[in-house]
């Protein structure tokens, strides 16, 4: 075992995907995760496709796990459980609300046993609220989060994302995330705690941006088909060959490029284009502009045409383009493993690398109770270091944010609510997120929501002065993070090697689109760009159409809370064990860690079927319209055995009984999870008995019934005025800004119990600190005056 991690045990006692992938997270930071399996089974390994009989999601979600098989509901097998519970740092578990309390293993039994355990309970909707009485997937949880209102064609429906994991595993990536500050938390304070944590507030974090916006202009997202509503260009352009390239450009130099490929330098300081906003109000003759050129020649030649200029681009990859993509093979994103169902190829590599303390490698899920022996021997303690005293708790915790945009900013957002002081170093006009989006007074919607609680200063640190300042800064702080291009914070004399010569235990986190190594290294990717090359643009929208990009800043936002985890582990790891860390967050390699229930089919399926084989190739999917809204449902929750009256039920509920005398219908029937081929097969049959009756009603009939179901809200239905199920879940908090006045902003995604977290300070003016932060330092009045006019000034003074 390595990784900054390694000494914490982790207890697996979720299901389906959501827990599991969490662990196997933490697991890849060096934990130990020992995953208690049902004698009957997960749900997982019953979801098609299928490879040597056993579900390919079941095989992705339990990497770097070790396991037993217990029955939890036999007292001899109970007590195993129990007696193990001493010997872990972390409880994950992710099933309904209550489940685990009604087996004995709720958070008020577990704390007695082992008063210093991090206990992460995650469900659907939260453990509160009008919802509390649903179960829900991925699937489901797309829909009542708003998540589906995003996405489709211009003004068109609302889409699903077919690839059905991305919402349960930005779940698991918020479960991630609050272990890991419980964990730090534990290590200043010797408490541990329980982590209250929900997929749907998981889903509405993922979209502050988003919902930011909306709360900004009380306007409904529209739905855009490939476009941005906030960066042009940034969009699908059909080529001579009828295939597409994406293509963005949200800053000067990326609209220079462009110009510059396309042949149209005229254009480049024309009154019209030279901005992005002057972009986005003549948006049709921008993208007039640019499809004219583009259409005259094939893709081929415009991804090397766009190479050679350094167009922000990519073309739409298949699933299995990925592994015979040159940066996949160089960084061994993808790669083989041999398991107990053969060879299968997993993610690895990703989504982050530690210089000081190397991560874990991926390794396949285990064959369920393979560890059995080894997990019992656990119970004895022998293996067992025991627990140190928890260290004397550290004052105060600094870290130096030189990003900008959506990822850096979120990762830093969060640090801020936990307490941390961060101080946003901005040079020029400051971050370019202060100018995007929707406004409220003047103030970006999008970087309000990013940039509570930290304080700006404003740095040339292109100048001797203000690197000098800079450095100054670094002496005192704990963690440095940056997003330049790679190489450019080392020409600037801000690397690693560089800073750590000022603070041996720096932890140092850079943010990059393509990490710091491959043929990729140097490009630049927008949202638009990652989504493409990480297929999920193959999971949404019609094959052979224009593709359809998703509505929410995905990737950006989950490259933040990649990083938040990659820093939180690092200084866990630095109050225990006193060491600084080299970072690496690359976007597009998270992309690929989060693709893997789309990379392991390609292991070899027993048959073609079940969505995570047909998903790209099957149709768009816009649920069923009933009486006024539309909804999805699903039968098959557990098996077919509980499908069957399910499916009896929901059809004596709607009026269509009769159908239950045909065979087929039942066999496909019974085995009904919300979409994929069979559900598209069934829609018409279902389709006019649904519309008779309202969303709602729907709902709570199949909820009835024993499956599940989902009424596809928008940001209205969730905002205005504020759903008792966001309320429930505090998902959002007001807050008065001195510009902007009284504001709202989506809250953090979980609620501690021990560990302080809260949005506690607005976003600030660019350089509002400026000369708070530089006093500290020790600078007089003068040379702080200096630095601001620009003028020379002597050496900063050592601290």
């Amino acid at each position: 075992m390595s990784g900054p991690l390694e000494g914490i045990r982790v207890l697996d006692m979720g299901a389906y995907g959501v827990g599991p992938h969490a662990c196997g997270m933490l697991g890849l930071l060096g934990a130990e995760v020992i995953r208690i399996e049902p004698d009957t089974g997960d749900g997982l390994m019953r979801v098609a496709p299928f490879i040597n009989g056993t579900g390919s999601t079941y095989l992705v979600a339990h990497h770097n796990a070790k396991s037993i098989v217990l029955n939890l509901k036999n007292d001899e097998e109970k007590k195993i459980a129990y007696n193990l519970l001493g010997a872990m740092d972390v409880l994950v578990e992710n099933r309904r609300t209550g489940a685990l309390d009604r087996l004995g293993f709720g958070y008020d039994v577990v704390s007695k046993i082992n008063p210093r355990i991090i206990y992460a309970s995650s469900s659907a909707y939260g453990h509160t609220g009008p919802f509390v009485k649903f179960g829900g997937t991925d699937t489901f949880l797309q829909a009542m989060s708003g998540f589906v209102s995003l996405n489709g064609k211009l003004d068109g429906l609302g889409q699903w994302l077919r690839y059905v994991a991305l919402v349960d595993c930005t779940g698991s990536l918020v479960i991630a995330e609050a272990c890991l500050a419980g964990l730090y938390n534990r290590e200043l304070t010797g408490k541990g705690e329980y982590l209250d944590l929900d997929e749907f507030s998981s889903s509405l974090y993922m979209q502050s941006t988003r919902i930011a916006e909306y709360l900004a202009t009380r306007q409904e997202p529209r739905r855009m088909g490939s476009e941005s509503s906030k960066t042009c260009p940034s969009r699908a352009y059909i080529t001579q060959d009828n295939k597409y390239v994406l293509v963005s450009a949200l800053t000067r130099g990326q609209w220079t490029n462009l110009c510059a490929a396309l042949e149209m330098n005229d254009l480049v300081d024309d009154p019209r284009f030279c901005t992005n906003n002057a972009r986005l109000e003549h948006r049709d003759e921008v993208n007039e502009q640019v499809q004219q050129r583009i259409q005259d020649k094939p893709l081929v030649w415009w991804l090397w045409q766009f190479d050679r200029f350094k167009v922000t681009h990519s073309k739409v990859m298949n699933v299995e383009d990925l592994l015979d993509d040159p940066h996949v093979i160089a960084n061994k994103y993808i790669v083989d493993m041999p398991s107990a169902w053969g060879p299968l190829k997993y993610a690895d590599n990703v989504p982050w690398t530690f210089q000081e303390t190397p991560l874990n490698p991926t390794t396949p899920t285990p064959y369920p109770d393979e560890h059995r022996d080894y997990v019992l021997s656990l119970i004895s303690g022998d293996s067992r270091p025991p627990l140190a005293a928890p260290a004397p708790r550290k004052q105060a915790v600094r870290v130096v944010d030189l990003t900008q945009g959506i990822a850096g900013p979120q990762c830093t957002a969060q640090l801020g609510s936990l307490g941390i002081e961060v101080i946003k170093v901005e040079t020029g006009e400051g971050d370019y997120a202060r100018d995007w989006g929707a406004r409220v007074n003047g103030e970006s919607a999008i970087f309000m929501q990013l940039n509570h609680d930290k304080k700006s200063v404003k740095l040339d640190y292109r100048t001797p002065e203000g690197l000098d300042a800079l450095r100054a800064l670094v002496r005192g702080s704990d963690v440095f993070i940056e997003d330049f291009k790679p190489g450019e914070a080392e020409s600037l004399g801000l690397g690693y090697e560089d800073l750590r010569k000022l603070k041996k235990d720096l932890i140092y986190c850079s943010i990059y689109p393509f990490g710091d190594k491959g043929p990729y290294r140097d490009r630049e990717a927008t949202e638009l760009e990652l989504q493409g090359m990480s297929v999920m643009m193959r999971w949404i929208g019609e094959l052979g159409e224009e593709p359809v990009r998703l509505g929410a800043d995905l990737y950006s936002s989950l490259t933040g809370m990649f990083a938040f985890c990659a820093v939180m582990a690092a200084l866990y790891n630095k109050q225990k064990r006193h060491k600084g860390e080299r970072i690496v967050v690359s976007a597009f390699g998270g992309a690929i860690y989060l693709a893997q229930d789309g990379i392991l089919p390609l292991s070899g399926v027993d048959s073609w079927g079940g969505y995570w084989a047909t998903g790209p190739y099957d149709h768009a999917v816009s649920g069923l319209p009933a009486k006024d809204k539309h909804i999805m449902f699903g039968v098959m929750v557990k098996d077919e055995e509980q499908g069957r009256p399910t499916l009896e039920k929901f059809c004596t509920a709607l009026g269509m009984a009769d159908h239950l005398k045909d065979p087929e219908f039942v066999k496909i029937g019974t085995r009904l999870k919300g979409m994929g081929q069979e559900a598209a097969q069934m829609r018409p049959v279902f389709e006019p008995y649904i519309r008779r009756m309202t969303a709602e009603k729907l709902v709570e009939t199949i909820d009835a019934c024993g499956g599940l179901g989902a009424i596809v809200l928008s940001y209205n239905d969730l905002f205005n005025p504020m759903h008792q199920q966001v309320i429930a879940d505090q998902m959002t908090t007001e807050q008065e800004h001195p510009r902007a006045g009284r504001i709202i902003l989506v809250n953090n995604p979980w609620r501690p119990t021990a560990t302080q977290m809260s949005i506690r300070t607005p976003s600030p003016a660019l350089g509002e600190h400026t000369d708070e932060v530089l006093a500290a330092l020790g600078y007089p009045r003068a040379r702080i005056e200096a630095l601001k006019s620009g003028a020379p000034c002597a050496p900063a003074p050592v601290k």
